[in-house]
């Protein structure tokens, strides 16, 4: 009996062994047709060119990131000369200006993000960022909202 039991133990210890590597590997990350194709590349473009047209040095918004974390609200940001002014709610300061704004969608395309949906409006801003890094994996995704836009 015991050598039974051994040689059904053997037999388990080598199937895992065997099925350990495929286990291991991660799961395939497919890239959003839109990067893949370039065409999010292309819009980005066309948003950055038409801020650098508008020449907007002042302006003020209300900026929101969620995600699976404590969401604080909307937060106000004034920007004068091109500059931050005051200190940004740190929930935002990474997308407290629309150059920073454009260096976020920038990641998600040179990551090859699984997921990235972009809405422009005037003058190119960025007014809704979605963006889910890698597919299959749960509370990653990041959400950007900007409104009230206005120019000073």
């Amino acid at each position: 009996m015991k050598t039974r039991a051994l040689l059904l133990l053997t037999f388990a210890i080598g199937i895992c062994a065997l099925a350990a590597p495929a286990l291991a590997e991660e799961p395939p990350n497919p890239t959003d047709p839109k990067i893949a194709s370039g065409s999010a590349e292309k819009a980005l473009d066309k948003a950055r060119a038409k801020w650098k047209k508008a020449k907007l040095g002042s302006y003020d918004f209300e900026a929101q990131r969620s995600c699976f974390c404590p969401t604080t609200g909307f937060h106000k940001v004034k920007i004068r000369k091109n500059r931050v002014s005051g200190t940004p709610h740190s929930d935002i300061k990474e997308i407290a200006t629309v150059p920073r704004l454009f260096k976020v969608i920038q990641k998600a395309i040179d990551e090859k993000s699984h997921k990235l949906t972009v809405t422009y409006g005037t003058y190119g801003v960025p007014t809704k960022i979605s963006i889910d890094r890698i597919a299959n994996v749960i509370d990653e995704e990041q959400y950007f909202t900007i409104r009230r836009f206005k120019r000073r």
